[in-house]
């Protein structure tokens, strides 16, 4: 006999999930998708086409349907307080059980944090005896407690690396927004489709960007209208080129080291800015004034070079990722830093971070590190991980959070394997090799969730889900360092050693 997940008691009409194999009412399943769209036990996306109907022997015959009869009426109806009754009381134990979780927490954060002002309090009375004991012998007299209080002046302690009160909420408030639609959320009308992709060649070509000395364009981004770029250079340079005038709009100079890293910031009601970050452990901020680019902020403090920007959603922060086993949270407004995150003690594996981003969520930030993990972090919380997924047996050296919020892509340079890891199971969902003579620089998710490209000695774009290759693009003439899909993925703009931009689309059209 089946008993119903849910209700716990026999099922009339019962269904299995196809992903956990747990049995339930059929009635009362589709009423919780069609509120919640996951399964109830395991929390996991969940659609009424993955269930599948039992056929029950012996067969257990149905009520009959509510009719004008007033038994059958009363029936129907107590049927249905029964099925409301059920889910309440599923949805009273799973938040029960999450308010007991998050109870356990708050008190051992308590235990802890009184422990530690214990400690504090401790050494700072044993210092001021031994203070007290050195004036004495120079014959100073000591400064009383009330008179050290007066002079440091009434200063609130915030533990490191947490977030003042006024980001957090700013975070979680964009949190859960853009969680809230995640599942409904879809492609733009006339994005590209596989099968559109592969026909793709090169459309057009801009040449001798940036400096032959050093030659090379490190990082590239796409502006929305997918006509403006931003590169960064070898030479130290970053640049704003429009592709379509064919004019290269600002040349902006600051950096002492190769820019390795670009973005645009573009939101609506605030005005359009460009992050930069490198080798020379610097993040710079550049502004548009009237058509013209100009310095906005230089932000320092790491000492290691900056490996990885990731622009929080809303806006108004960008995370840089750093190999001195810190990142940090900016605030791009005011150029200056809103929180450090520094490497926990007593965790194996590096911190040295190779490559960062942000999910699109706002709450995850990824760095990829020297010995193959990848450090998930809630910028909530600094004392601890989200969690810790090995990937690569060196180096990962490019990470790209998927827009639908699932997946995780990573790769390293010194290793032709890409891995997709699914963050909900937090285990590797996908991974293939290229051919061993492949380097790769860069894999990045599209903005519709719907393709990953893999660029370094070639460029590769692969559907996701399927993981098939629809694209390969090998007429460049270096190795190739940035890919940005653009006007609604029909195009594709790629960056590369050879000073070069190279835009794909489908010549037909």
């Amino acid at each position: 006999m089946f008993f119903c997940a849910i209700s716990g008691s026999p099922p009339t009409v019962p269904v299995v999930s196809k992903t956990l194999g747990t049995v339930y009412e059929k009635a009362l399943i589709e009423r919780y998708i069609e509120e919640n769209g996951t399964d109830p036990i395991s929390g996991e996306p969940l659609t009424k086409e993955d269930l599948i109907e039992v056929k029950a022997k012996p067969s257990t015959l149905p009520p009959r349907p509510a009719n004008q009869t007033s038994i059958p009426a009363l029936l129907t109806s107590l049927q249905a307080e029964y099925d409301s009754m059920m889910l309440g009381s599923l949805e009273m134990k799973k938040a029960f059980q999450s308010s007991r979780q998050e109870l356990a927490n708050a008190l051992y954060r308590e235990d802890a944090a009184t422990r530690v002002i214990a400690r504090l309090m401790k050494e700072r009375d044993e210092a001021r005896d031994a203070l007290a004991s050195i004036q004495q012998t120079v014959g100073v007299a000591p400064a009383s407690a009330e008179e050290e209080v007066e002079e440091a002046g009434d200063v609130e302690m915030r533990p490191e690396g947490s977030l003042p009160v006024e980001v957090e909420e700013k975070v979680t408030e964009t949190n859960t927004a853009l969680s809230a639609t995640r599942r409904k959320r879809k492609p733009a009308p006339g994005y590209v489709k596989s099968d559109g992709i592969a026909s793709y060649t090169q459309t057009s070509h801009v040449p001798s960007l940036h400096a032959t000395k050093p030659a090379g364009i490190t990082a590239l981004d796409l502006a929305a209208d997918g006509n403006v770029i931003v590169t960064g250079g070898a030479d130290k340079v970053v640049q704003i080129f429009d592709i379509e005038a064919s004019k290269v709009l600002g040349t902006l100079k600051g950096h002492t080291k190769a820019v390795k890293h670009v973005v645009f910031r573009e939101q609506e009601g605030m005005p359009r800015v460009v992050i930069s970050g490198g080798d020379d452990k610097t993040v710079r901020i550049w502004g548009e004034d009237d058509g013209k680019w100009k310095a906005k902020g230089s932000i320092t403090g790491h000492k290691g070079e900056i490996t990885g920007l990731g622009l929080h959603p809303s806006g108004a922060y960008v995370a840089a990722g750093s190999t001195d086993s810190t990142w940090s949270l900016y605030d791009i407004a005011e150029a200056k830093s809103v929180a450090t995150y520094s490497a926990l003690p007593g965790m194996d594996g590096s911190f040295s971070y190779t490559s960062f981003s942000a999910h699109p969520d706002g709450v995850l930030h990824g760095g990829g590190t020297k010995d193959g993990l990848i450090r998930v972090w809630d910028v909530r919380q600094a004392s601890s991980l989200a969690a810790t997924i090995a990937s690569h047996s060196s180096d990962v050296t490019s990470i790209s959070f998927s827009e639908n919020g699932y997946y995780l892509a990573a790769a390293s340079n010194s290793d032709p394997t890409v891995n997709v890891i699914d963050l909900r199971k937090l285990t590797v969902l996908s991974s293939w090799k290229l051919p061993a003579e492949n380097t790769v620089s860069e894999v990045r998710f599209d903005t519709s969730a719907q393709f990953l490209t893999v660029v370094g000695t070639d460029l590769r774009v692969y559907a996701n889900k399927t993981w098939e290759e629809l694209l390969k693009f090998e007429e460049n003439a270096g190795v190739l360092t940035g890919a940005r899909m653009g006007k609604l993925g029909k195009e594709i703009v790629l960056s590369g050693m050879d000073r070069s931009i190279r835009v794909l689309g489908d010549k037909a059209e």
